[in-house]
């Protein structure tokens, strides 16, 4: 939970900050949610009604982006925790892993 915290903190700093400071207007926050949301972007090219989103509605697009990209990061933070969490666990020693175990509620 804390890689997903930390992703998607760093998001919100990155992309929503400069995409609601610029109303969703202006060719660097368009570059910021390209490089940063692409997977977003992709979807959106792909689904019938993606088009009206990233190119009709400031206010789809921007609140768009600011959840959905969000939600997106914090999910990829979580991945991250876990896969740590499983390299942390195949690297200590068994003794340690069974203290662990015991102090867990």
């Amino acid at each position: 939970m804390i890689c997903a915290s930390v992703f998607a903190l760093l998001h919100v700093l990155t992309v929503v900050s400069p995409l609601l400071y610029s109303n969703g207007a202006g060719e660097g926050q368009a570059f910021i949610v390209a490089v940063f949301d692409f997977p977003l972007v992709l979807l959106l090219q792909a689904l019938p009604g993606g088009g009206h989103i990233l190119y009709g509605s400031i206010t789809a697009y921007v609140w768009f982006f600011s959840v959905a990209g969000t939600f997106l990061y914090a999910a990829i933070g979580y991945c991250v925790g876990v896969l740590l969490r499983a390299l942390i666990a195949l690297k200590m020693p068994a003794k340690e892993k069974r203290d662990a175990i015991q102090r867990e509620p």
